[in-house]
Order: structure tokens, then sequence, then C-alpha cells
């Protein structure tokens, strides 16, 4: 651990180091450099304060690549605030469970709707509201459902503030589509569309095998269009086993028992297929349901956006928000600074400039945010930006600590065992029902 924190305040003093050497040129197109007033719409606080370190943690990996941190935020809070010193640590670092016991400070946390109750059930949670109220801040600035999920899952109290949402399009490989002379997905097309076109792509060429969709089943079942009650927060009672559940497994599981699926469990992981589509574009259709794929993963390929298929019985519904939300840590001595940084990170200049640049979907009610997502962005270019921004989401569903649980069963014990012809789907969800019962129960004793 000590050497974690070493390396952390190496990588603090690095970021410093490249803010300084930012504040002394012009930088990137135009002469803008990260933070100035001309992309965030704030200047640097004029009234000298005490120095502070702020610790902050993402429950994923997903900012621990290339000092991704420090560049699309550490810089920019340290350009508003000269006297803050944003240190990152990165998840190789341990779990928040492991990280509590080591007693290593963290202040501010970043998390997404599914790993929520990860930090409600740690040592770092605490409640936002008299911050809130203290600061005057307004809640409504954010899309409603996703303040309704962190109250509903807090009881009442709001652990943390939400940010951005992940978009949900549907990539589709033009080239594929253009080889076998399909027409290209369309935003209003309903999931019987997609799957009479994901047919017309399922075929063999020569030696090689394409497939028309390949879709993350994990985050299909979370972001659910029906907003199902898998595990009701009250009673902790499991319904899995239900009519409902079995359309949205239905629906699902039609397209890979196509005619030349056949794919074994690796390639039926949500990484494997990724890679179908992403490195061995034989793919022609990809729905990751919350990823957002860079230019450099994308490089090469011909490639375009479609909005997120809808249920015919409800027309035009989207997935569900997948919020990623800001916490602040119960240990954290500098509370009041951390919601400082917070309040900047949630203002809408700031979300403007990520908007512009392409790096997420904002949650701010503000059409001009959202309209505005990718200007700056080279690889949105003739792309069909419309269909990252969410318009008419479906409600959110009841979210308990058993409902990633649901979701992962659904994949790994109905959609696996099914796609794979090991069982029938009514067998696969009674099992699955079963073994979720088994383990609430458990965790009761």
């Amino acid at each position: 651990m000590q050497r974690v924190r070493g390396e952390m305040k190496k990588r603090a003093l690095l970021g410093a180091a490249l803010i300084l050497a930012l504040t002394g040129c012009a930088g990137g197109p135009g002469g803008r450099d990260a933070g100035s007033e001309s992309e965030a719409g704030v200047k640097p606080q004029e009234q000298a304060k005490d120095p502070v370190e702020l610790y902050f943690y993402n429950t994923s990996a997903d900012w621990d690549k290339d000092d991704y941190f420090m560049k699309e935020y550490g810089l920019h809070i340290q350009k508003k605030f000269p006297h803050v010193t944003p240190v990152f640590v990165p998840t190789s670092a341990g779990s928040l469970e492991k990280l509590a016991s080591a007693n290593q400070r963290i202040d501010v946390i970043v998390s997404s709707v599914g790993r929520t109750f990860t930090i409600l059930n740690s040592a770092y949670q605490t409640d936002l509201t008299p911050l809130i109220d203290k600061n005057k801040f307004d809640l409504g600035r954010f899309e409603g459902s996703s303040i309704d999920m962190i109250k509903q899952m807090g009881n009442g109290a709001i652990y943390g503030l939400p940010m951005y949402t992940l978009p949900a399009p549907l990539y589709y490989n033009a080239d594929l589509f253009d080889k076998f002379g399909v027409a290209y997905p369309t935003d209003k097309m309903t999931w019987d569309e997609l799957y009479e076109t994901a047919k017309k792509l399922t075929r063999r060429d020569g030696d090689r095998q394409y497939y028309g969709l390949m879709m993350s089943p994990n985050h299909y079942m979370l972001r659910n269009q029906l907003s199902l009650n898998l595990v009701d927060p009250s009673t902790k009672k499991a319904t899995i086993n239900t009519s409902q559940v079995k359309t949205m497994m239905d629906n699902m599981i039609r397209f890979y028992q196509l005619p030349g699926y056949d794919l074994d469990t690796k390639q039926l992981s949500v990484g494997g297929q990724r890679d179908l589509f992403i490195k061995e574009r034989s793919a022609a259709m990809w729905l990751p349901v919350s990823t957002m794929h860079t230019e450099t993963e994308l490089a090469g390929m011909n490639w375009n956006i479609a909005k997120f298929p809808s249920l015919s019985q409800l027309p035009g519904v989207e997935p569900q928000v997948y919020p990623v939300y800001l916490f602040i840590s119960v240990n954290s001595k500098v509370k009041d600074q951390a919601f400082e940084v917070l309040s900047f990170l949630s203002s809408e200049p700031f979300h403007m400039q990520k908007s512009r640049e392409g790096s997420f979907v904002s949650l701010l009610q503000s059409d001009a945010v959202r309209k505005a997502f990718g200007q700056d962005a080279p690889m949105y270019t003739g792309k069909n930006v419309a269909a990252m921004i969410p318009v008419r989401t479906a409600a959110p569903s009841p979210q308990s600590k058993y409902y990633a649980d649901a979701s992962s069963i659904l994949n790994t014990g109905v959609f696996a065992q099914v796609a794979t012809g090991k069982k029938d789907v009514n067998t696969a969800l009674r099992e699955a029902e079963e073994s979720l019962i088994k383990k609430i129960e458990a965790d009761a004793k």
C-alpha cells in the first residue's frame, strides 16, 4: 500500500507539472488550453486558499488508462481550483472493501448505477443532503429519473450526484451491409425489424461466417425497456421466472439461434462478442448497450450508429438511463471542498465542453448541451450523433442490492445456457430464480 501511495503522489506531481506547462502556452486547436474559460466558461478563483488534496476512485477500471483522469477531469479541476491537487487511486490498488481495511484515503468516488450498492455497502458512503441544502444546490438541473434512482437506492437519502449516462447506440459496419446489399438500420427500427435485418446478414461467404447482431446480454437486462422489478427492494423477493422476463429473454436469444451462429461460451461473453465486431469484423451490428467506442477502436471501419431498437408494444421507448454518479466519502476531511468540485463537474459550462468533445452524454436538463454532442470531435463528423442522445427513456426498474445479481444470473444462467442449446428457456429461468433465491437467503443468515 505504501508503494501505491507513492505512485499516486507521483501522478499528482506529474499532473501539477503538466498543468503549469499547459497554462504557460496555448494548446490544442485554435490555441485553447485544457480548462480555459473559452472551453469551460469558468475562471480560476482569485482568492488564495489553503492547499488541499482530493483523492478520487472509480469503481470500474475505465479511468485507469493513460492518465485519462488527469486529462479529462484533473486538469480542469486544477484550472478552476488552483489550490486543489486531484490524486487518482487506480482500481489496481484494490476494491473499496480492501482500501477501507487499509485505511486508504478516498474523498470522491465515481460509480455507475450498476455498482452503486458496492458503495452503499462499503465504509465510504455518506448522505449528501446536508451539503446540498447548505449550498442551495439545485437538483432540478438533472434528468429526473437519475435522481429518482439514487433516492430510491438510498431510501430517500441522496448518496451521489448524477453526472452522465452511458449511451446505448446500435453500432454497425456499413461495409458489410453494402457487401450483402442490405439497407442500413434506422432510428425508428423495432426489435422485430432488427431481427429481420440480422437474418439477412447472418450468412457464410466463402470460408468466413458473418453474424447479423452481437450484444451485451447483461446490460440489455439491466436497462430493459419493460422496467422489470427483478428483485423487490422492500421484500427482497426474486421475480425473474415470469412471462415478462421470458419475453425479454426470448427477444434477445432468437438472434443467437439463427443458423450459423454456433458460438461457444467464450464467444458469447461480452468481450467475445465485442471482438467479433471490433477486431474480427465479422459481426455486422453491435449493441453494447452501455459503451462509447473510441476512434482508435473503430479505426479503419466504415461505421455508423442508429438508435436502440424499440419494442413493438412500446414504440419509441428507449432503454433506462444508466447514470454515472459522484459520491463523497464519509471519511473525507474536506467534504466542503469536495462538494465544491462536484458542483463544478455538474456545471453547464463544463458539461457543454465535454458534450462538444463527445466525451460523455450529459444528464443535465439542457437541450443545448445534448444537441452539442460531438460537434468538436472529428470521429463523429458525418455520423448519426442523434442516436447517442436519449429522448424517451423507460422508467427505471426498482433498484436493490440484488438487481445486478439478477441481471448477471439471467446472463450466465439463462442466456448462455439457452443460446448454446444446453437448456430450454423455461427450465433455465426456473433454475436461475432458484439460484438467486438461495443467494438472497444465504445473505440474510
